[in-house]
């Protein structure tokens, strides 16, 4: 009957209105349209007084409901105009209450076109400007408030439509575009809007059956940056607002809201001081944010941080004050919520470049890794190298906190556990996923880099260095050799990447953070050593490693280091499954051996019989550590070597029978000089007849670091001759004396020094008078100039033995040597010049000859040249006729 008999005509009359001569015109009249609204608006009240507690239906709604939207969107957006709007939102709240009930998406869109219609109205004008007077503004601000108050009803009808924190949540979100409008008045406004709206919705909390309010951390810190904001209206209602909340969460928690301290400080925000604002902004911020649930705290930082991106400075201060605010009193609570926490201050960082704004994400994640020091290395570990430089400033201002022991030792521990052996061992694994278990350690490693590279004193490196030191050793070890993984890059990234970057090598990587570990701890000349020697360099080629082991070894035992702790750790790498790992600690092990401080740590035993085993290990360039080790043991405990003589002579006899390995031979070889030295003959005992021989059949080797230690040795061997061993000796030179003549001019500097050296110990047991004594008496002369003179006197004093030389010299002409063959050729070309060609007998004349034509075809010049040189000097450049 309402609607047949009161509204029908009202909307009949009110169309009947709207036609001129049978034409439809668009309603412009403002009485006419107030007309339609108040009718609206008494016909809503009315059928509501009707209904009692049920609520009445109304069939016209959405037309009138329509109808009053047109006049309020025809509304002009510059100018309040006429009393449509304020009138137009009461009839609006009033049809809002009858049914049938809108929906949530229309009843949004119905707050959409209404903020729409009020929040751009251009800001009123001071009435203290132009003279005006408050009698003169009161008649303009008269309509504006009470176009806001009338709003204010609007939305709280609407919320009262479905009294919920999801709907309350929504409509909050539609008022958030103009709480953070460039324009101050769109603020002022939005912000009177929304202490209206959670004000209602706080005097109807119990009603809305709820024991939680969703929104709170996300509209604290929405609101926020407010609370600094240009106007001193605006302030006030933002604290205003965020004392409702404060009050909202207070309900649902059953506690009081600390009203007594909020409502004075929301007075204070008006003030005009910037220091007394700021006092009065922190003080807020910590009375609300410790009521910030956990729960919410990813809402409350994504609403701060966006706040921090305002352009007013103000406001941008505010948001991270009160950011960190929270972090600061609430950080402890956070435990699963951190990793995302830290995923949305990691996506902000690059849209956050200025100075101020970065201090506040690099606190926070500091303030984070206070209470959750964990969770913050791994989530910072999970980010990929090659390291951005976000990721680099984050881990250098960890470093700097005073928690910084606390961080070096957990990186420690877990570059300490994490395997890249253990990582590749499984097949099953995709690629992608071995690159990511390798770049672990890289992670781990580039991240205590770059914390110690920003440390200011060096205690929590010094405190940590008996642990940290092997843990770096072993990455080092790890990394030798290694290239650096990239997963999922493209091949052409990956070919960018590689040198680009200071992560593309990942042995470099590792050697870098050694270096800035001990530069926080060792003087600075140390450190100079270490460069002068080329030891970082040695260190990261894989063929030069050992000795890099050895530079970097003693440079620490000198620092003083070294101790007893390293060394234990690294005893137990001599039976690591990882042959890097063995050789790091087999050379580590060779250059201690020379320290006499080892018998002091009472682990000279274990060592000195570990070092023995690996003269058998199954890398050739453990094997040669270790012997060097052996060889070393002269100079730290001598006294230990004669006491365990027989092992050390075994193991290292042992290694001159190595037919895998030259470098294992040689090493073999100058430790054995050493060892000898130091026990002359009498102590080697029936060893030293053994190793005569076997050291004189390395004389003639293909590789010249052999021939150099073989004539080291022999020297040695000669020098400890005791009266035992003489005449033995005596015999085994006469074998040996020429292949020590011709070496003199060996191709090899080393070699030819080494036995000239040799040459000269063993003078006093050759038989040749004259050449004995040339040899004793010239001892200026160069190794060739030592040669002419051995083969002049072997001219004049014994045919014999000049034939023994040459025969020596012919069996190199052919060698696959190039440089042996060459000072074959000239030596013989020495024997030659000082007794002329009639030694040479038909038979041998004919096999030099055709060897010398042969080698005058050679590939390499030098040995044709010599050939050619020979050739002549003997007249056979024509064939000899076979007699």
């Amino acid at each position: 009957r309402v609607e047949r008999e009161i509204v029908g005509h009202i909307l009949q009359h009110y169309r009947a209105s709207c036609q001129v001569l049978g034409f439809a015109f668009s309603a412009k009249d403002v009485q006419l349209k107030l007309s339609l609204i108040r009718s609206v608006a008494e016909v809503s009240r009315a059928v509501q007084g009707a209904g009692g507690s049920r609520r009445g239906e109304l069939c016209y709604k959405r037309e009138l409901l329509g109808t009053l939207l047109g006049f309020v969107k025809a509304e002009p957006r510059d100018c309040l105009a006429s009393p449509v709007r304020q009138e137009a939102f009461v009839a609006v709240g009033h049809l809002s209450k009858l049914k049938p009930s809108l929906t949530r998406e229309e009843n949004r869109d119905l707050l959409d076109q209404c903020l729409q219609s009020v929040m751009p109205l251009p800001a009123l004008e001071p009435a203290e400007e132009e003279g005006a007077t408050a009698a003169n503004a009161l008649p303009v601000q008269c309509p504006h408030v009470q176009t806001m108050g009338a709003l204010g009803e609007l939305l709280t009808a609407l919320l009262e439509e479905e009294l919920t924190s999801s709907w309350l949540t929504e409509m909050l979100h539609v008022l958030e575009y103009w709480l953070t409008s460039a324009k101050e008045w769109e603020r002022e406004r939005a912000l009177q809007a929304c202490a209206q709206l959670l004000g209602a919705y706080e005097e109807r909390f119990e009603l809305s059956g709820e024991n939680s309010f969703g929104p709170f951390g996300s509209m604290v810190g929405l609101l926020a940056p407010l609370v600094c904001d240009s106007l001193a209206t605006s302030r006030q209602r933002a604290g205003a607002c965020l004392g409702h909340l404060l009050r909202i969460r207070g309900k649902t928690l059953e506690t009081g809201a600390e009203e007594d301290e909020v409502q004075p400080l929301c007075q204070r925000l008006g003030a005009p001081d910037a220091e007394a604002l700021l006092q009065a902004s922190s003080r807020l911020a910590k009375i609300v944010c410790k009521h910030i649930p956990p729960a919410q705290a990813t809402d409350f930082l994504s609403a701060a941080l966006d706040g921090m991106l305002s352009v007013r400075p103000a406001c941008a201060q505010a948001a991270g004050e009160w950011l960190l605010t929270f972090l600061e009193t609430c950080g402890g609570q956070l435990f699963t919520e951190v990793p995302e926490i830290l995923s949305i201050i990691y996506i902000r960082m690059p849209t956050m470049q200025q100075d101020t704004l970065r201090r506040v994400l690099f606190e926070a994640v500091s303030l984070l890794a206070r209470y959750h020091l964990g969770s913050v290395i791994d989530s910072l570990l999970q980010k990929r190298l090659p390291m951005d430089s976000d990721t680099v400033e984050l881990w250098r201002v960890l470093g700097r906190k005073f928690f910084v022991n606390q961080l070096l030792r957990v990186l420690m521990e877990k570059l300490k556990h994490s395997g890249n052996d253990q990582a590749r061992t499984s097949s099953a694994k995709p690629e992608a996923d071995d690159d990511e278990a390798a770049l672990e350690p890289l992670k781990i490693t580039r991240a205590i880099f770059e914390v110690v590279s920003t440390l200011q004193t060096s205690e929590a490196v010094q405190r940590l260095l008996p642990e940290l030191l092997p843990v770096l050793l072993k990455q080092i070890s790890a990394t030798l050799g290694k290239e650096m993984p990239f997963p999922q890059v493209s091949s052409q990234r990956k070919l960018f990447l590689k040198g680009h970057t200071s992560d593309d090598n990942p042995c470099r990587l590792s050697l870098e953070t050694l270096e800035a570990v001990l530069r926080t701890c060792l003087d600075g000349k140390w450190l100079w050593l270490l460069r002068k020697q080329g030891a970082w360099a040695a260190l990261e080629d894989p063929r030069a490693h050992p000795d890099g082991v050895g530079l970097l070894t003693g440079v620490l035992l000198r620092a003083g280091t070294i101790s007893l702790p390293v060394v234990l750790v690294l005893t137990q790498w001599l039976d690591a499954p990882s042959a890097n790992l063995r050789l790091m600690a087999a050379a580590f092990f060779a250059e201690l051996m020379k320290e006499p401080a080892l018998q002091e740590w009472r682990c000279f035993q274990p060592i000195l019989g570990a070092l023995a085993e690996k003269t058998q290990d199954p890398s050739s360039t453990v094997r040669q550590m270790a012997a060097r080790g052996l060889g070393n043991l002269v100079s730290g405990a001598p006294e230990k070597l004669r006491k365990h003589k027989g092992a050390v002579l075994e193991a290292l006899q042992r290694g001159l029978e190595d037919v895998a390995s030259a470098e294992v031979v040689a090493e073999s070889l100058l430790a054995l000089a050493k060892v000898v030295d130091e026990l002359k003959g009498k102590a080697v005992g029936s060893t030293f007849k053994d190793l005569a021989k076997a050291t004189r059949t390395f004389f003639d080797a293909e590789q010249a670091s052999l021939r150099s230690a073989a004539f080291t040795l022999y020297g040695v061997l000669a020098a400890s001759a005791t009266r035992r061993w003489r005449s033995f000796f005596t015999e085994e030179l006469a074998n040996t004396w020429a292949s020590l003549v011709l070496h003199l001019r060996d191709p090899d500097p080393g070699a030819s020094m080494a036995c000239q050296g040799a040459l000269r110990l063993c003078a006093p047991f050759l038989g040749l008078r004259r050449v004995r004594q040339g040899i004793a008496v010239n001892t200026r002369l160069s190794a060739a100039e030592l040669q002419d003179d051995i083969c002049s006197q072997l001219a004049q004093e014994s045919p014999e033995h000049q034939q023994a030389l040459y025969i020596a010299t012919r069996r190199c002409f052919l060698r696959s040597c190039v440089d042996l063959q060459a000072a074959a050729l000239d030596i013989a070309g020495v024997l030659v010049e000082h007794a002329g060609t009639e030694w040479l007998t038909g038979e041998e004349a004919m096999l030099l000859s055709a060897a010398l034509r042969v080698l005058r075809g050679d590939g390499d010049p030098r040995v044709q040249q010599a050939a050619a040189r020979l050739l002549r000097a003997t007249g056979l450049e024509q064939p000899p006729r076979r007699r």
